[in-house]
This record gives structure tokens, C-alpha cells and sequence, in this order.
């Protein structure tokens, strides 16, 4: 059955390679001991679309250059991966017990991509104007000025862009923790494999769950009477591609 659906998953994303979009491809493994890592939850940031990696941590997913994908799974560190070209490549997933407190984002070319929410120093003679005293590493005062010219305003919105990816991944790294089988049988009558599928079906992406509207009581249950009405088949096909 996994096998079938993972030639459907192919096969549907070969269509989207047609219309402009190619498969980022790859594995996905612990850091370290380079463990392959299934169920790990993948989403594109882009164009929102989601799978999760298979039992020897192979995933393919619909994606192009400039893309973010997240990676996800609960008891490890989320990874964002910032798409530079379309080779397939091995994700590292860190243990959160070995967790450093300082968040990266990383392409595809295994550069670190700075992070946004780093706070930048502006000189208190100038106000945080474009021109500044020059300084050194440790900001003491070297002699002369540097004029900070902001041509790019493309780099700004990138860097806005960037930034919102980071909040995006904290709040899915959130919604991790919080949809998992222990957690989720609080609520839903459900164990084992059946709650794999459930969690792949009905675990809400960010725009959902930041949704005002969102309550969990009240969205487990829909889910549930929904999960009823389908059929074996359908309650599977999480595996590849969550709703």
C-alpha cells in the first residue's frame, strides 16, 4: 500500500513539474548517527504543500529555487531549508536534548542564511541613520564614517520574508508538540497506526491554527466525526499528503 502511494505521490507531483514545479528529493536522518527518520512532517512554505518522509526517511515534495521547506517531527529540532537548487540532499534532524538556543536557517547549498531577528547595532550619535561612526567588532570607535546606502529594497523584503518563515516554523514546531499521539488520545479514541493517520490527515498547518476561530476541543472532534465517515483508503492517504 505505501508503495502504491508513493508512486501516486510522484506521479501527482510529476504534474506539478509540468505547470513550473520540480521535486526536492532526499532523506531525511538524525544527526549524528544518521538514522533515517520516518513520519517527519515537510511542508513547503511557498506553495503549501505537505508530506511526510517514508520508513528509510526518503521524501519527495513539489518545490522550485527560493521555496522554504520546514521539517518537522516531535522530540527533534525543526529544520528550514532554503531551496538554491533542485539536487537531492540528506536533512539532518537534531535531538531538541541537544538543542543550542540559536535558530538558523540553512539553503540548499549548506550556507547559514543570517538570521533576521538578530538585532543589528545602530550608532546613538546618528540615531540609526545611514551614516555611522566606523567601529570594530566590539563596536568601539576606529576613526572616520561609514555611509549605509539601502538601494535593495528587494533584500528588504527578503529579509521580511525570511522573518516571517522563522515565526512560521516556531508556530509549527508549537503545533508538533501539541498534535501527538499522547496528547491527541486525551481527546480521540484512537491508537497505534490509526492515530498515525489521523494526526497525517488532521494535524492543522500554521495558517489554520493561528486562525481566530481555532479551539482544539471543538476542531478534534469535527475531525473525528470526519475521520468516521471515510474509508480505509482514505483515512491512508495522510501518509503521503496531509489535508
Amino acid at each position: 500500500m505505501l508503495r502504491n502511494l508513493l508512486i501516486v505521490c510522484f506521479c501527482f507531483l510529476g504534474t506539478l513539474t509540468a505547470s513550473g514545479q520540480s521535486v526536492f528529493s532526499g532523506r531525511v536522518l538524525e544527526y549524528k548517527t544518521r538514522i533515517a527518520l520516518p513520519s517527519v512532517r515537510i511542508q513547503n512554505l511557498t506553495n503549501g504543500l505537505k508530506t511526510i518522509s517514508l520508513k528509510d526517511g526518503q521524501f519527495g515534495i513539489a518545490a522550485k529555487p527560493g521555496d522554504l521547506v520546514i521539517f518537522t517531527i516531535f522530540a527533534y529540532q525543526a529544520d528550514t531549508v532554503l531551496i538554491t537548487d533542485m539536487h537531492a540532499r540528506e536533512i539532518f534532524m537534531t535531538p531538541k536534548n541537544n538543542m543550542l538556543n540559536q535558530v538558523t536557517i540553512t539553503d540548499t547549498s549548506g550556507r547559514a542564511v543570517a538570521n533576521p531577528n538578530a538585532i543589528q547595532y545602530y550608532d546613538p550619535m546618528f540615531h540609526g541613520q545611514p551614516v555611522v561612526y566606523q567601529r570594530d567588532a566590539n563596536f568601539n570607535a576606529v576613526g572616520g564614517i561609514a555611509v549605509r546606502l539601502h538601494y535593495w529594497t528587494k533584500d528588504e523584503r527578503r529579509k521580511r520574508k525570511a522573518a516571517q518563515s522563522v515565526k512560521d516554523r516556531e508556530i509549527s514546531e508549537h503545533i508538533s508538540a501539541i498534535f501527538t499521539p499522547l496528547n491527541v488520545s486525551n481527546y480521540v479514541p484512537l491508537k497505534g497506526t490509526d492515530m498515525d493517520d489521523f494526526l497525517s490527515l488532521y494535524t492543522p498547518d500554521v495558517k489554520e491554527y493561528t486562525d481566530k476561530k481555532f479551539a482544539l476541543v471543538p476542531y478534534l472532534n469535527a475531525c473525528y466525526q470526519n475521520w468516521q465517515t471515510l474509508t480505509p483508503e482514505q483515512r491512508k492517504a495522510g501518509e503521503i499528503f496531509a489535508k
